[in-house]
């Protein structure tokens, strides 16, 4: 007698796999309402209106003690030729480095170094000091 072998377990068909779609992520920006504070009182931020201590003071030679760009625009209009040239032909110039060093004001300091003559020093005062 001849025994057939049946296959108990009925064979697998191999499944369908279905390719998924990659959709792209919409970027939603979101509005953002700014809000701005009152403006407080504003106080003179400008550099040229405030002075130094007064052991920071510029003394001019044989001329007035400054401490303020003010002062420094008065001084440079009342001094004489050799008074400027005292203060910027030796080692670099005086009043750039005082107004850099005491006064904190890089853009007056800079325009000071270029300046050649007291009036031109006067001159770039006015211009990066509007305020005076």
């Amino acid at each position: 007698m001849t025994t057939k072998k049946t296959n108990t377990q009925a064979t697998k068909t191999p499944k369908k796999t279905v390719a998924k779609k990659v959709v792209a992520k919409k970027v939603v920006k979101k509005v953002v309402k700014k809000t701005t504070a009152k403006a407080s009182p504003v106080k003179s931020t400008c550099v040229c209106q405030k002075t130094c201590a007064s052991t920071q003071a510029f003394w001019v030679n044989n001329g007035p003690v400054v401490t303020s760009v003010k002062d420094l625009m008065k001084a440079l209009k009342e001094m004489s030729d050799e008074q400027y040239a005292y203060h910027t032909k030796r080692e670099g110039n005086d009043f750039a480095k005082w107004v850099q060093d005491c006064l904190g004001d890089s853009a007056s300091a800079t325009g000071l170094k270029s300046a050649r003559t007291r009036v031109g020093a006067v001159r770039i005062l006015a211009k990066t000091c509007a305020c005076l």
